[in-house]
């Protein structure tokens, strides 16, 4: 390998490390300032929800709210059949899902505040109400949404329960088209369609989970009303996510692996240290980011297509086998740390000494004979 090859290869190592750096200084920065009017906090949710690869289900659970779990928290239980609604209590009917969120919260709010029995009944009876007017809310609520018409969009007042039901046949709908295109190989004019559906639904969705998300907002004020002065200054209760069973880790700390992930190995990279390890783990995470949407033409196109477009090869592939290739080399010795740390290494010393010594020793049975 001749010494400009040597150039060219340390040159794009450190392309790549900067790329992988830059991309996660970016996210760190977005954490870091908060939700702001001009920053939105890095969030992994909108990639994974919109995996489309042969791993997509994987994927998807790990966003955590998916539509099947969405919906499982605006369920509610179904009458017994000829039963009067009447004579169910409410907070029976109460979704499963959300009701366990709920009580893991209450849970955890009566240990974080160390309640006394008697302010332990009145939190439960409190949570008890709440789960009445959710229930309330989830059947016989109405809101004003916008619904567009060929005409143009319009502003009605709706029933929660057909605003939950739309949501569900826009689910299924979506999921149609997906189907139909996977059946036809994407040579279907259901790409535009799927396009306009799926952002719908992500709107059906995000709007059913703000609303959802005031109802327990409402529950964890209620609570605090059995609070002492005291008790209020202890901070507030850790919150409780009952995600899916399928979900390996929270989607915070997915967040902050991909965040801090990204800066060390292009710090690495950057730096040459650890330079091998560095590429083998850049290229298994541009695995995982080609598996979650890979550039099948009987897939459906990314929600967010970037520049050009791609069959079977992405660039997360190509950047990929190029992490790999130089993986096979020195290229931190040649220009990085991981030359002082050879260098500086005492086994490299002692395998010289003893090198030197089998030479010499060689050399003086050379001259005897």
């Amino acid at each position: 390998m001749n010494n400009l090859t040597r150039v060219f290869l340390v040159l794009l190592r450190l392309a790549i490390g900067w790329h992988f750096f830059f991309e996660g200084w970016e996210k760190f920065d977005s954490l870091r300032t908060g939700p702001t009017t001009i920053n939105r906090p890095f969030t992994s949710a909108s990639y994974l929800k919109e995996a489309t690869g042969p791993f997509a289900d994987f994927f998807r659970n790990q966003a955590g709210d998916t539509d099947e779990i969405v919906l499982e928290r605006l369920t509610v239980v179904p009458l017994p059949s000829g039963q009067d609604s009447a004579q169910i209590p409410p907070p029976t009917r109460m979704p499963p899902r959300l009701a366990q969120e709920w009580h893991a919260y209450l849970t955890s709010f009566i240990d974080h505040y160390h309640l006394d029995s008697q302010q332990a009944v009145l939190a439960g009876k409190k949570l008890e109400q709440r789960e009445d007017g959710t229930v309330h809310w989830l059947l016989e609520g109405r809101k004003k949404v916008k619904k567009s018409f060929p005409t143009g969009t319009v502003e009605v007042e709706e029933p929660t329960a057909q605003r939950i039901q739309d949501y569900r046949d826009k689910i299924a709908e979506v999921k149609e088209m997906q189907s139909k295109l996977l059946k036809s190989l994407g040579k279907d004019v259901l790409h535009e369609k799927l396009k306009v559906a799926k952002a719908e639904l992500n709107q059906m969705r995000t709007d059913l989970l703000v609303d959802l998300n005031e109802q327990t907002e409402f529950a964890k004020i209620a609570l605090e009303d059995v609070l002492t002065t005291e008790q209020k200054q202890q901070g507030q209760a850790p919150e409780i996510h009952q995600a899916s069973e399928k979900v390996i880790l929270p989607l915070a700390t997915v967040d902050y692996l991909v965040t801090f992930g990204l800066i060390a190995i292009g710090a690495c990279l950057l730096l040459g240290l650890f330079s091998r390890s560095a590429c083998v783990a850049g290229a298994v995470f541009l695995l995982l980011l080609y598996l979650a949407m890979p550039p099948f033409p009987w897939l459906p196109d990314p929600p967010r297509p970037t520049e050009g477009h791609y069959l079977f090869v992405s660039k997360n592939l190509i950047e990929m086998i190029a992490l790999l290739a130089l993986a096979t080399t020195r290229s931190g010795c040649w220009a990085g740390l991981d030359g002082l740390l050879q260098f500086l290494n005492p086994r490299r010393w002692r395998s010289s000494q003893k090198s030197e010594a089998r030479r010499q020793e060689s050399g003086e049975l050379t001259y005897h004979r």
